[in-house]
């Protein structure tokens, strides 16, 4: 019986350490990265970022080219090809933003 509930303890202090860990990263924010330019036609001049999990994400692409950022609402549900919702151009900083609707993509990519 001594080892039974020793190993039970064990396993139950695991357990909450692991959802622990678990929760501590669920609401933890991704921080935008710059991507590189690759050989596959990467452009280093966009950086994202990605707010949340599951079907409430959203995506924020900011372009340096255009200084232009770019929101993709709930990325985790519906089609696979998901449309921009709208975006805001950055004149300088401090300046007020204008929110502007994202043109209505395509159904189906272009191949």
């Amino acid at each position: 019986m001594q080892v039974r509930s020793v190993v039970r303890d064990v396993a139950l202090v695991c357990l909450a350490v692991a959802i622990g860990w678990w929760l501590r990263g669920a609401g933890m924010p991704v921080m935008a990265q710059r991507t590189g330019s690759t050989s596959s036609g990467g452009d280093a001049g966009l950086a994202f970022q990605i707010n949340g999990s599951g079907p409430d994400a959203s995506l924020t692409i900011y372009n340096s080219g255009n200084h232009t950022l770019y929101v993709y609402q709930r990325i985790g549900v519906g089609s696979s090809y998901v449309n921009c919702d709208h975006s805001f151009r950055i004149k300088s900083p401090g300046a007020p933003l204008q929110r502007e609707n994202c043109p209505i993509g395509e159904l189906l990519p272009k191949d």
